[in-house]
């Protein structure tokens, strides 16, 4: 998968786990990315992608980051949790997905406080 190195602002690019034919890659960014769903699946192309998580850290301040919205779990309020961390550095990691006019949702799993370095 040496084309995720090709994603626009791609600081690197590397195989994370293989497992049952199913590989996980990670892709690190210096900034926000600006990339779209379509531009990863081209640079998977033959293979199938199943799903795409992000994992980023922000200073909490609402329930959008960049042109991302943020969402909600089914079973969990994690933007109360959020909103509980406002102006403090967090870490949100989750789903990442994409309607039919390209606007992107993520869907949290996780939110705590950045560790202070």
């Amino acid at each position: 998968m040496s084309g995720l190195k090709r994603l626009s602002g791609a600081k690197e690019a590397a195989q994370d786990d293989f497992n049952k034919g199913v590989g996980t890659y990670i892709v690190t960014f210096d900034a926000m990315p600006k990339v779209k769903l379509a531009d990863i699946k081209k640079e998977v192309g033959k293979y199938k992608l199943e799903t795409t998580s992000l994992k980023i850290t922000v200073v909490a301040g609402g329930h959008t980051v960049g042109d991302m919205v943020l969402a909600n779990p089914k079973d969990e309020d994690l933007l109360k949790t959020l909103d509980e961390l406002k102006g403090k550095k967090v870490v949100l990691s989750g789903l990442l997905s994409e309607d039919e006019k390209g606007k992107q949702t993520l869907t949290l799993a996780k939110v705590t406080e950045a560790a202070a370095k």
